[in-house]
C-alpha cells in the first residue's frame, strides 16, 4: 500500500494555493501614492525634493514587491520545470521519429524526382525527334514544290508537345514539400545597401562610450535624460 501510495505521489506535481491578498493592498496604497503625486506642483526646492523622496519610497516599494511576486511565482515555475522535464524525453522521441521519416521521405522523393526528369527527358528526345522530322519533311516538300503537303508537315512540327512525366507516387495525404531558399554572401563590398544591416548595439554602446562626442558618417547622435537615485 506504501508502495502504491508512493507512486502515485510521484504521479502528481502539487502547488500549494497562493494567497494574492497583499497585491489588493499594494494596489490600494500605491493608488492612493498616484494621487497624491499628481496633486503635486513642483514651484520651488521644498517640493522638488518632496517629489524626490516619494520617487524614491516608490522605487524602493518596486523592488519589495518584485521579491514578494518572485516569492508567490517560485513554485510555480519549479512547477513548470517539472513538467517540463517529464514532456521532454518523450517530445525529444517523437521529433527524432518525425526527424527520421522527414530524411526517409525526403530520400525516397528525390530519388522518384529523378527518376521523373529522366523520363522527362525521355519523352523531349522523342518529341525534339519528331519536331525535326517534320521540318525535314517540310522542307523536302518545298524543295519538290509541294507547299501545300510543306504547310502539313510544318503545322505538325509546330505542334508537337512532349507530354509531361507524371510522379510515379503519390504523396500521402497532408503531406507536402517546401523548399527553402537561403543565401551567403560572398563579397560585401559589392552588395546593394538594402541588404545591409546595422549593428545598432554596438553603435549605440560606442556611441554611449564617447558620451555622444564621436562624429559618425551617416549617423545622427540623439539623448535623452532620465532619473536615477541611489538607495
Amino acid at each position: 500500500m506504501e508502495t502504491e501510495k508512493g507512486i502515485d505521489k510521484m504521479n502528481k506535481i502539487e502547488v500549494m494555493p497562493i494567497d494574492v491578498s497583499q497585491c489588493e493592498v499594494a494596489e490600494r496604497e500605491t493608488n492612493e501614492v498616484m494621487q497624491a503625486v499628481e496633486a503635486i506642483d513642483i514651484k520651488d526646492q521644498p517640493s522638488y525634493e518632496s517629489t524626490a523622496t516619494i520617487r524614491k519610497s516608490a522605487n524602493a516599494k518596486v523592488k519589495e514587491l518584485d521579491i514578494e511576486r518572485k516569492k508567490l511565482k517560485d513554485p510555480i515555475i519549479e512547477a513548470g520545470k517539472r513538467i517540463d522535464d517529464l514532456f521532454r524525453k518523450p517530445i525529444d522521441m517523437c521529433k527524432k521519429v518525425v526527424q527520421t521519416c522527414d530524411v526517409m521521405m525526403l530520400t525516397w522523393s528525390d530519388i522518384q524526382e529523378k527518376k521523373r526528369r529522366k523520363e522527362q527527358a525521355r519523352l523531349n528526345e522523342i518529341a525534339e525527334k519528331k519536331r525535326i522530322a517534320a521540318e525535314e519533311k517540310a522542307e523536302q516538300a518545298r524543295e519538290e514544290g509541294n507547299d501545300t503537303k510543306a504547310e502539313k508537315y510544318e503545322e505538325k512540327a509546330a505542334e508537337v508537345i512532349a507530354p509531361v512525366a507524371q510522379e510515379s507516387t503519390e504523396k500521402p495525404k497532408g503531406v507536402s514539400y517546401i523548399t527553402r531558399y537561403s543565401g551567403e554572401v560572398t563579397d560585401f563590398s559589392i552588395l546593394p545597401d538594402a541588404y545591409k544591416m546595422v549593428d545598432q548595439s554596438m553603435l549605440n554602446k560606442t556611441i554611449q562610450a564617447q558620451k555622444g562626442t564621436l562624429a559618425i558618417p551617416g549617423v545622427k547622435i540623439t539623448s535623452s535624460k532620465t532619473v536615477s537615485t541611489r538607495g
